[in-house]
């Protein structure tokens, strides 16, 4: 369950489902867990969707008519990846990394959202709402021991190497004011992910005083050590040891596209002071074309940037299966849970 992180947008190829636009792929962590853990792939249910936040993973992913297997099939436990689209990711990156005015706030007032959104009361309060709706749906399935395993985020950049300092990602097709990868830049944005941890983290401790050994919070960022943008002499979309993905070789022909569209080439190429939602700029490739896999390659083109590689979610699949398997060999020899260090 959960957001883009969880559906592996841009990892692998690309799965047919009934919801495309939720851009899930066949190496997203949960589909590599369950190839590990799970004999009977039919029993595996993929319903994390691209851009799902806190009221939608409740209202859609937990909707019946959504679930395949049905919760009477009794289920182990659920992976829970959520948060970034609450507090603002998409718009912090659009906007203070690649120049695309895709909010009608400038960097620093995304910036500013994201860290009030993220410190908020309302942020641990939904995330408790979402974990503890599920564990009372499995309460009224009858399956005592069913577990929630919370996923956070990896900070995206090496923030003390300075050769990021005058590097830019903007598209060659936004004629936008360029963002420099500073270090103050890096460290800001870092900082959002750590604080986004914090509160995943504060809300599985909370339910946890009241359901002990029931959900676990799992920060895998350290595995991303190495990996992450500036760390190496230049950032590149074709730098394997890098897990993060940007825009790649394909720019030039999805840039042609969405400049043949007039009320995205009018805001991207600076002619109107107008800006576009997230949303409605989906909305508009989608109209632009009556090509199905052209509405894919482009949606998922615009959706994946700075999300984990294949090799990313390898790692974060390597992690949370570690969660999995210990709970399982303690439940199995003490009839507990109780697993510390996670």
């Amino acid at each position: 369950m959960g957001d883009s992180y969880a559906a592996g947008v841009g990892a692998g190829n690309m799965i047919e489902s009934f919801d495309a636009t939720c851009y899930r792929y066949d190496g997203a962590y949960p589909v590599l867990l369950n190839g590990h853990l799970q004999p009977h792939p039919s029993k595996f249910n993929f319903v994390a969707c691209s851009g799902d936040n806190f009221p939608t993973i409740l209202q859609k992913q937990l909707n019946p008519s959504y679930l395949r297997p049905r919760w009477g099939d009794r289920p182990e436990f659920v992976t829970l990846s959520m948060g970034g689209n609450d507090i603002g990711f998409k718009e912090l990156v659009t906007r203070c990394v690649y120049s695309i005015p895709l909010s009608p706030l400038d960097c620093a007032g995304a910036i500013a959202r994201s860290q009030r959104l993220v410190n908020s009361k309302n942020f641990v309060n939904d995330a408790i709402n979402v974990i503890l709706t599920i564990l009372r749906r499995a309460a009224d399935r009858g399956i005592p021991n069913f577990k929630i395993y919370v996923t956070g985020y990896a900070q995206f950049f090496n923030e003390r190497t300075t050769q990021c300092n005058n590097i830019s990602f903007r598209p060659k097709w936004i004629l936008k004011p360029k963002q420099y990868l500073t270090i103050d830049r890096r460290r800001t944005l870092n900082k959002i992910a750590r604080d986004l941890n914090a509160g995943l983290r504060e809300a599985v401790m909370r339910v946890s005083l009241g359901a002990p050994n029931r959900v676990f919070f799992i920060d895998y960022d350290r595995a991303f050590e190495g990996h992450r943008f500036c760390d190496r002499v230049e950032p590149s979309p074709n730098d394997a040891n890098t897990w993060f993905l940007t825009y790649g070789a394909d720019e030039a022909v999805i840039g042609d596209f969405l400049d043949s569209i007039p009320q995205i080439h009018d805001v991207f190429r600076g002619h109107s002071n107008k800006t576009l939602s997230y949303d409605t700029l989906l909305q508009l490739v989608l109209n632009a074309t009556a090509d199905d896999k052209e509405k894919i390659l482009v949606g998922g083109y615009l959706v994946r940037i700075f999300h984990p590689k294949l090799d990313g979610q390898r790692a974060i699949e390597e992690r949370v299966r570690s969660v999995v398997l210990a709970t399982r060999r303690l439940e199995a020899s003490t009839g507990t849970t109780e697993i510390s260090g996670y």
